[in-house]
């Protein structure tokens, strides 16, 4: 009987930590209402922005990065891109870099994994440093395990 219980237990602990699913949100960011995958903090000057998204991708990182830098220049014409590898798993992962004509700088970490285009976008104020909760939720998402 008592075997069964810690099987049951057991069994209810696994179903439960597969359905709550991995959340690459930035510690202590709250969820944008009505938008899935996407966190925000600040507000006015000062908001913050977190978006994660995974697709279906046939391709390679070289290929993704591609799609990102076109897509970067085709949504944000005139403004300058930088890409390079993401620092904490180079040839893994890359980042680019879109300073807005609004005073702001979009960073967009990319990488392919499992038939998958992993793709995160973090959009803060030009003065704004880099949030450390950012940089590990890009990690989370974007590093091989």
């Amino acid at each position: 009987m008592v075997k069964r219980i810690v099987l049951a237990c057991s069994v209810l602990a696994i179903m439960n930590a597969c359905s709550s699913g991995a959340s690459f949100a930035p510690k202590g960011w709250q969820p944008i209402a009505g938008q899935p995958n996407a966190w925000s903090t600040g507000s006015g000057s000062t908001l913050q922005e977190y978006r994660y998204d995974a697709s279906s991708f046939g391709g390679m990182l070289s290929d993704l990065a591609s799609q990102v830098a076109i897509d970067a220049l085709i949504r944000h014409h005139g403004t300058k891109l930088q890409t390079n590898p993401f620092g904490p798993c180079p040839g893994a992962a890359g980042l680019a870099t879109v300073r807005l004509y609004a005073g702001k700088v979009l960073q967009e970490g990319f990488t392919v994994r499992n038939g998958q285009a992993v793709r995160v976008r973090y959009v803060r104020p030009a003065e704004a440093p880099i949030d450390p909760n950012v940089t590990q939720a890009m990690r989370a998402a974007l590093c091989p395990f």
